[in-house]
């Protein structure tokens, strides 16, 4: 319970916080991100492939908890048995950029795809930790940021989950410049 009150706590501050808006290289912050994970991904067998991504000019600490969140996730519901692939790949609009992050993991039924993005609701075997706050947190973000996010998945066969953002933070969300 105490872990539970403290996610909440932690996430209510993260939601009040102002955004202050940067030039973001998103192929070197991945990278940066991937290589914090690199011994999980080895000991589970899995692989990263990262594609050159499109830069945009955000809040550097969210677009960190965003993409650490889905490459975590991406990690933890890997299959059993099956070398795990997570794909990171982008592309852009004249206003907005897109990323995808696809795995080869376990999968989400169909009917928990929208639960998955709900406040402590998560998906499947519950054989893993976590609270189900970090898609809810994430998704959070992502609309706070002007974009997007949604979810493909085959149960399974793997999930993609797909961050639409604008290229630029919009005037609203950001501190004083």
């Amino acid at each position: 319970m105490d872990k539970l009150i403290s996610a909440v706590l932690t996430l209510s501050r993260q939601g009040r916080r102002a955004f202050k808006p940067e030039f973001i290289d998103m192929s070197e912050m991945v990278e940066e991100l991937t290589g914090t994970v690199a011994h999980q991904a080895s000991e589970a067998e899995a692989e990263f492939k990262v594609e050159s991504l499109p830069d945009l000019y955000s809040d550097r600490l969210a677009l960190e908890q965003i993409f650490s969140n889905l490459l975590d996730n991406a990690l933890k519901y890997l299959r059993t048995g099956v070398p795990g692939v997570i794909e990171i790949s982008g592309r852009e609009t004249p206003l907005q950029v897109i990323y995808e992050v696809r795995d080869n993991g376990r999968g989400i039924e169909e009917k928990d795809f929208q639960r998955i993005f709900e406040l402590f609701r998560r998906s499947g075997a519950q054989d893993t930790q976590g609270e189900g706050i970090g898609l809810a947190h994430v998704r959070t973000l992502v609309r706070r940021m002007g974009g997007d996010m949604k979810v493909e998945s085959v149960f399974g066969e793997g999930s993609m989950f797909t961050v639409t953002l604008p290229k630029k933070l919009p005037k609203s969300e950001r501190t004083a410049e």
